[in-house]
């Protein structure tokens, strides 16, 4: 399989394998396993248990097999560390977050952080895989990128302070409403409110669980890093001219927009879960869209030079 194709396979089984993991924590099925791993139940096949049991085994399942997508992918990107030098160091990164998930998943696993656990701890553990998911659809989009050829490696980052601080500032606020993400979904989980009244008061109540507390925040965020969005869009802009990232940066707005829309929608329907799995697709596209629109922004070459064309842009790059 050429680099490219590995790649893209590689980031869609992986961002399968990230719903997947939200459908099981929706269904409650976290546990249908046990407290076993690897294994399922004590066994290698769980033949005779439940829905549940086959939910949670079909996860883990398909986590291995993008976990050896993953380990390939790395091998390709050795072989190919001369003629695509910066498909290397993003293989790497992604193999690293590939491993960080799966002693996340022991973890929860073992430490029985799974189905009716109602933990503090059990909610920052899910808050914190999600973001480790969510840097490896980063560092495997990046992947993506370098595993086409023509790319400068490493990457002129002289100077540019001021579109340094405007991605870092904007990536802090994108880990902390993915993060905020989590502990909404494990408090929406482990408490589903029978009405959104009841959901609010249940917010800003001092008795409530603290995950219930805490997901009051996921909504501000969401407003607040999109309004940032469309801040960054103009100023990026008036900082560097680099229309090979202008394609990018619409369908990020664009991703950002529906996802305002789909989670305005979550929060007055309580949470359905396809509507969940929606919000968190669209989550996954945005992180990914956003690491790849400030990667290539910083490393594009200056105003008014173009970088190497990307298969699906169009050939001729419109002027900002």
């Amino acid at each position: 399989m050429k680099p490219p194709h590995l790649a893209w396979t590689t980031l869609s089984i992986n961002t399968i394998v990230i719903l997947q993991g939200a459908l099981v924590r929706a269904t409650g099925s976290g546990a249908g396993c046990g407290r076993d791993w690897p294994r399922c139940q004590g066994e290698i096949l769980p033949l005779d248990h439940g829905l549940a049991t086959w939910m949670e085994f079909s996860h883990r399942a398909l986590s291995g097999v993008a976990l050896i997508m993953g380990l390939w992918l790395l091998i390709k990107a050795i072989r190919h560390r001369h003629n695509l030098p910066g498909f290397l160091p993003f293989a790497i990164a992604s193999a690293v977050f590939l491993l960080i998930e799966a002693l996340i998943g022991a973890v929860t696993v073992l430490t029985g952080l799974t189905g009716d656990n109602v933990s503090v701890a059990r909610g920052l553990l899910v808050a914190f895989h999600l973001l480790n998911s969510l840097f490896l659809v980063g560092a495997l989009s990046l992947t993506t990128v370098y595993a086409y050829p023509g790319h400068t490696w490493p990457p002129a980052w002289t100077g540019q302070t001021g579109l340094k601080i405007l991605f870092a500032v904007g990536m802090l606020g994108m880990m902390l409403l993915m993060f905020s993400g989590g502990i909404s979904a494990m408090g929406n989980t482990m408490f589903p409110p029978e009405s959104l009244q009841e959901g609010l008061r249940e917010d800003f109540s001092a008795a409530s669980h603290p995950l219930i507390r805490l997901r009051i925040l996921h909504p501000f965020l969401g407003i607040g890093v999109g309004v940032y969005l469309w801040v960054s869009y103009a100023l990026t802009g008036w900082f560097k001219r680099a229309p090979q990232v202008r394609r990018f940066r619409k369908m990020l707005l664009l991703v950002y927009l529906i996802q305002l829309l789909v989670g305005t929608v979550n929060l007055a329907m309580l949470g359905p879960i396809p509507l969940q799995i929606l919000h968190l697709a669209l989550a996954v596209a945005a992180f990914a869209l956003w690491s790849v629109v400030g990667w290539l922004t910083l490393s594009a070459p200056g105003a008014g030079s173009f970088a190497p064309s990307m298969p699906w842009q169009t050939k001729e790059v419109q002027p900002l």
